[in-house]
């Protein structure tokens, strides 16, 4: 009979093991690292106080005690939109000091964080990415240093797919180092008849500059004449779309610290 009260508690004890070790195994509990801080260092704070300066596409970091005379500060940073953590230890001499120093420094503002915010375009890549309007003419800087131009047709996976004079290309993020585009076409509606009229005096002189070299017959003549005319219209709605993406303000969006730090000059 003690047989079967053996196997029923065995799956409580595994059970209880399971649990229980994991709990037993963590290191530490989290430290603040200052009163202003708090527990999270996070990529504005880190850029102010000058904690972690060398780590490029900082996010955040935390302080954990893992033993009396030992601190391990776990640190986050992004590489091509994905979330990776480094460690490095600290004795609690060198935490006490780093504490002394950030406390004596002012905290942080608002208007600080607000500044320092726009150059941490690492932190939106994804988000960015996404926004881009598709139909939209991009260039992209490869990592081996070319460029490669094209209409974006999607964003999916974290892949661009843009659609070359010659094909369509898939561009993984991790082979991206910079992207321009345009984040808002500009639209000059009052300019359109201007592009338009502009386009069809061209088609219609360019016939008419064809016509004196084969001086066809009068019937022919006209109709050659009307033909450039159309097509010169056809064309100045092109030229007008072309313009207005030509004149809207370009983005340009770095993904790696050292197209980053181009940017930021």
């Amino acid at each position: 009979m003690k047989l079967p009260i053996c196997w029923n508690s065995l799956p409580k004890a595994v059970l209880i093991f399971a649990v229980v070790f994991p709990l037993l195994a963590q290191k530490g509990e989290i430290i603040p690292l200052t009163k202003h801080i708090g527990y999270t260092l996070d990529a504005e704070e880190n850029i102010y106080y000058e904690v972690f300066s060398e780590i490029p596409n900082f996010e955040s970091a935390q302080f954990f005690e893992v033993h009396t005379n030992r601190i391990e500060a776990r640190i986050s940073f992004v590489e091509f939109t994905r979330i990776k953590v480094s460690r490095r230890a600290f004795t609690l001499k060198e935490l006490t000091d780093l504490q002394y120093r950030l406390n004596q420094m002012p905290e942080i503002t608002d208007g600080i964080r607000e500044s320092y915010r726009k150059n941490l375009t690492y932190l939106r890549t994804k988000a960015v990415l996404e926004n881009i309007p598709t139909g939209q003419y991009v260039s992209v800087k490869h990592r081996n240093g070319k460029w490669i131009r094209g209409t974006l047709l999607f964003y999916r996976t974290e892949r661009l797919s843009l659609q070359t004079p010659f094909e369509v290309k898939q561009i993984p993020i991790s082979n991206m180092a910079r992207i321009n585009y345009r984040e808002e076409i500009i639209s000059r509606p009052e300019w359109k008849l201007t592009f338009f009229g502009i386009a069809a005096v061209l088609g219609f002189g360019l016939m008419e500059t064809w016509n004196r070299q084969t001086n066809p017959a009068w019937g022919p003549k006209w109709h050659n004449r009307f033909t450039g005319a159309i097509f010169g219209l056809i064309a100045g709605g092109e030229v007008y779309d072309t313009s207005m993406i030509l004149l809207s303000k370009k983005t340009q969006f770095g993904l790696t610290p050292a197209e980053l730090d181009k940017l930021n000059r």
